[in-house]
């Protein structure tokens, strides 16, 4: 990954930072373990993309693939799952998808004119729908993935 100039590397390294601080958040959050954990991230499409792993200091095979990123909604799977960061994008795509045509079932079978609690599940549907063939769209795109995949920060030991 080249930047043009200092500035641009010290805005994607905080950039970074802030994403894997959201991972451990969302791991704890989640309850994937309360534990201590370790991450790092695999691949980023920066500022707007990010996908990473994680798991507990005390066990490495416990690990989750995250994603997260300014117009997706962070979410995890996992590690099992995938092999790659670019797999585990295929992964959350699908769920993504899934998860948007069963709200759609939902609300289909409820007055279509009403929400649950405030909350418009068609449009969460459809948001869900159009974030996952967004992602599908990056992982059909082959120049994105040459760059260089693996540990962008060394996880700690």
């Amino acid at each position: 990954m080249a930047f043009s100039n200092q500035q641009e590397l010290e805005a994607y390294t905080e950039w970074v930072k802030t994403e894997l601080r959201g991972m451990g958040d969302h791991a704890r959050s989640s309850d994937l373990f309360q534990e201590e954990a370790v991450g790092h991230a695999v691949w980023t499409l920066p500022h707007r993309l990010f996908i990473g792993k994680i798991w507990p200091k005390s066990d490495k095979n416990r690990a989750y693939w995250v994603i997260s990123g300014s117009d997706i909604p962070t979410d995890h799977i996992e590690g099992s799952l995938a092999e790659t960061a670019r797999d585990a994008a295929r992964h959350f795509t699908m769920k993504w998808q899934l998860q948007g045509a069963r709200l759609e079932q939902l609300e289909s079978k409820e007055d279509s004119t009403e929400t649950v609690d405030d909350v418009d599940w068609q449009k969460v549907a459809q948001r869900l729908q159009a974030q996952a063939e967004g992602l599908y769209s990056l992982i059909e795109n082959e120049e994105i993935w040459r760059q260089t995949e693996g540990p962008l920060v060394e996880p700690e030991v």
